[in-house]
């Protein structure tokens, strides 16, 4: 998928929400027992600035979405 602001192409992943956690996980990266900044970041993720997680979507997992990494965007498949 490019990404709809420069072009450039998007890497896959998912969004992840764990209690107060709210992040994006690249494609294949091992999955979280322990939630940590440094975790996170150490499986190539992203912890999202100032997460908000519902209670309906407390504890979703493997929302698919992708990331550009060039111009900090992030598509998020809902359902």
């Amino acid at each position: 998928m490019n990404c709809p602001v420069c072009g450039k192409e998007m890497e896959p992943g998912s969004r992840n929400t764990y209690a107060k956690w709210d992040y994006f996980l690249p494609q294949g990266a091992p999955k979280l027992s322990l939630h940590t900044t440094k975790r996170i970041e150490e499986r190539g993720g992203i912890v999202l600035d100032d997460p908000y997680t519902s209670g309906k979507d407390s504890g979703a997992l493997d929302r698919p979405a992708w990331v550009c990494r060039a111009c900090k965007k992030i598509v998020i498949q809902y359902w």
